[in-house]
């Protein structure tokens, strides 16, 4: 099972289960790091960072110092979705700065526009915390999942143009 566990992404699991998400641990390079385990890790963030938008109370009860726990988890998720961007293949082309540019605004319109869609439900959800918690962690799943799929279907246009 261990062994399963640091296959390649895409290669499937020895009991022929479902592929593996991240690569092989010892054939992890920087981009891996930088471009597949901090985005990951953005959007755990970032998940986190929707409950305590949503249900503050209870993100206040689970975590003492609550604004630097909510802080570190929104400066994550920023750091994810820039990364993510950032290393993005219809962006591999663009100048330096200009990545760092088109990343860090593309990160601040995903997590503020997203902050901004989760202040506004949660004034048309009725008071129930639970509810307003289990709304923002599937909606901020789905806007991942959405901002994914885009940013996928961007780079295959790339790839089509140049071939």
């Amino acid at each position: 099972m261990a062994d399963s566990a640091v296959q390649s992404v895409g290669e499937v699991s020895s009991n022929g289960n479902a592929p593996v998400v991240f690569p092989k641990l010892e054939k992890l390079s920087r981009d891996d790091i930088c471009f597949r385990v901090f985005p990951v890790l953005g959007g755990l963030s970032y998940g986190y960072f929707s409950i305590h938008i949503m249900n503050s109370s209870w993100f206040k009860s689970i975590f003492p110092s609550h604004e630097v726990v909510a802080n570190s988890f929104w400066f994550n998720a920023h750091l994810g979705v820039g990364l993510y961007l950032f290393g993005s293949q219809h962006l591999r082309h663009a100048p330096v700065n200009r990545r760092i540019l088109y990343s860090v605004f593309g990160s601040f319109l995903f997590n503020f526009g997203s902050v901004l869609f989760w202040a506004t439900c949660k004034s048309l959800l009725p008071e129930r915390p639970s509810l307003r918690a289990v709304f923002g962690l599937l909606s901020g799943f789905v806007l991942l999942y959405v901002g994914r799929e885009y940013v996928e279907f961007i780079d295959s246009q790339r790839q089509e143009a140049s071939s």
